[in-house]
């Protein structure tokens, strides 16, 4: 686990942690997605999600906040994996970070289910 630290705005920032299984990937974000914390995760994200034929779980349970840098990256991992032949599968968020993405109806654009073992089983199939 990675450890948990407060930026300049005190707000919590951003971590990553990678779990390499033998068919697909998971990607358990925490803190917040602001700009700040998009620096700290981008780089790893894209490079787990730019992959060809990438099977990519992203787990969002732990993060608290989503701004348009985080929003953009979710969309362009998505567009990227569907593009190579892969597949890219949302867990559902905290009420403050679901509200937004249900308000912005990306729900729609992004594959997301409730948990992550539900995540799991379905990008298995």
């Amino acid at each position: 686990m990675s450890p948990q630290t407060t930026g300049r705005s005190g707000v919590r920032m951003a971590s990553l942690d990678q779990f390499d299984l033998e068919d697909l990937t998971i990607l358990k974000l925490r803190g917040s997605l602001n700009a700040e914390g998009i620096a700290q995760v981008e780089a790893d994200f894209n490079k787990a999600t730019g992959r060809q034929g990438a099977r990519v779980v992203v787990d969002l349970t732990s993060v608290d906040m989503v701004t348009t840098p985080a929003i953009s990256m979710f969309i362009a991992a998505a567009n990227t994996v569907r593009a190579s032949g892969g597949r890219l599968i949302f867990t559902e968020s905290p009420p403050p970070v679901h509200d937004i993405l249900r308000r912005l109806r990306l729900h729609s654009v992004l594959e997301t289910v409730c948990g992550l073992q539900e995540a799991i089983d379905r990008i298995r199939r």
